[in-house]
């Protein structure tokens, strides 16, 4: 008989990420927070937090990890004493960041995961002149995932690989054309959609998550319409660093 993915995973230091677009809702962040015990997540990739006095709110029993302390568009929230150590290993900027965790373990030389929580918006467009737009991250997009083993987050790029029959754009094949070269993978199941706009637009896949196939492992990607509340949908799945065997973790969570 099978193992269930749970028994599968026993004795591992997991990640267990759930990853959201709060759209600067304090409801949908009490709605992201209603999540957790739900997918045991032990990681939040937060993009458009909401904010209080200029700054994120809070979690009790997380370090949060803010890009930067005030104008932030991403967080991540790592769970106390769920791993070894966590820092930031990215420059401070508006819309993405970049957490190392690393993992609980008997070797000499723990395992890490990094971990980049990213917000792709339009920075500045002309819509008299209809000059290009310029979006936050595309000139980013190389040294984000040379940091990282998981691209995470609200990436706001179509393309056909991730949802049949859309047409692809220049900034979507651009990140494309980067994770391939970066041998990096889709964890998302094709045609799942994560956005559903409020305003009856078209719903669209929307949020990604990239994963580094030589790095690490991610499993059990699934969206959560239970605890949408507005036009996201919160998102989890589990990552380990394919570095060691199960019996080397001791298991903390």
């Amino acid at each position: 008989m099978n193992n269930t993915p749970q028994q599968q995973n026993a004795g591992r230091a997991l990640a267990r990420i759930l990853q959201y677009n709060t759209g600067k809702s304090h409801t949908a962040f009490q709605f992201m927070q209603a999540a957790i015990p739900d997918t045991d997540a032990n990681i939040l990739l937060v993009q458009e937090p909401p904010l209080l006095n200029g700054t994120p709110l809070p979690l009790d029993d997380f370090h949060c990890f803010p890009c930067r302390k005030q104008a932030c568009w991403t967080v991540t929230s790592v769970r106390k004493k769920a791993f070894k150590s966590s820092s930031v290993i990215s420059d401070p900027h508006a819309d993405f960041l970049v957490v190392s965790v690393t993992l609980h373990s008997k070797d000499r030389k723990p395992a890490t995961i990094n971990i980049a929580n990213c917000h792709y918006r339009l920075q500045n467009r002309n819509w008299r002149t209809r000059d290009q737009p310029t979006h936050s991250l595309d000139a980013l997009f190389h040294e984000i995932f040379a940091l990282a083993d998981l691209v995470a987050g609200n990436m706001n790029k179509q393309y056909p690989r991730w949802e049949t029959g859309r047409q692809p754009s220049q900034w979507a094949q651009n990140l494309v054309d980067i994770c391939n070269a970066a041998n990096f993978r889709l964890a998302n199941i094709p045609n799942t959609l994560t956005s559903y706009p409020i305003n009856n637009n078209r719903p669209a896949t929307l949020d990604l998550t990239f994963f580094n196939q030589d790095h690490i492992t991610v499993r059990d990607w699934h969206t959560h319409l239970e605890h949408k509340a507005l036009d996201h949908t919160p998102m989890s799945y589990q990552a380990w660093n394919k570095i060691g065997t199960q019996q080397e973790y001791k298991g903390y969570n």
